[in-house]
């Protein structure tokens, strides 16, 4: 009788792995061209995207800067306020040579937030003269837009339009003068379609004048 000392013993052939195939040059280069492609696709549509997606965000700002305009004039008998056009260089249009920020003016009316204030595309990009060069408009105004001070500081909407009427002949609604624009074409080529942002004493936003 066999024991278990001397039982026949049988080896099991080891397992060979699997063989791999790797990929050929052209495959990778293959593989490279396509994903080239792809992004080529995708990039210019992304940018599309975010542009939008900036032109809404500064049309949202500049709704809100337009309804913290209208919030002051109701606390001001319709009258609108004194401000610099450009209060890093100097204090025109106010007449006490005082330099106002119109960011200054009106933040309580937009419920204290600065950024309200800020196009997402003013940046630095757009060149300009000593002492801002590289520099952007909210970072030496307060404001990436430009409020009309020249026509409508110290006076009722209706006062100035009694001053465009007298002067052009013709009688303007309220609601096709603008209050505040982006300071620059922040957002294309000048002419281009949406490239300057305007808002209306109403509060709507378009894109021209």
């Amino acid at each position: 009788m066999l024991t278990a000392d001397n039982a026949p013993t049988h080896s099991v052939p080891p397992r060979s792995a699997p063989s791999r195939r790797a990929f050929t040059l052209i495959e990778l280069l293959l593989t490279i061209a396509i994903i080239a492609v792809l992004i080529g696709i995708l990039f210019p549509v992304l940018s599309a995207a975010r542009s939008r997606g900036e032109r809404t965000a500064c049309s949202s700002n500049l709704h809100q800067v337009g309804m913290a305009m209208r919030s002051y004039l109701d606390a001001n008998a319709d009258i609108y306020p004194f401000a610099s056009f450009m209060p890093s260089v100097d204090a025109f249009p106010v007449p006490s040579g005082e330099t106002i920020f119109i960011a200054d003016v009106l933040r309580d009316h937009a419920s204290g937030d600065p950024k309200a204030f800020a196009c997402p595309k003013d940046t630095g990009q757009i060149a300009r003269t000593a002492p801002n060069v590289g520099k952007a408009y909210y970072e030496t105004e307060k404001t990436s837009y430009e409020y009309r001070s020249h026509l409508l500081g110290g006076q009722t909407m209706e006062t100035a339009l009694k001053r465009i009427q007298e002067f052009t002949g013709e009688r303007r609604s309220e609601n096709t003068i603008w209050i505040f624009r982006d300071y620059d074409n922040f957002h294309g080529t000048g002419g281009s379609d949406g490239a300057r942002r305007y808002v209306y004493s109403d509060g709507h936003v378009t894109d021209y004048e």
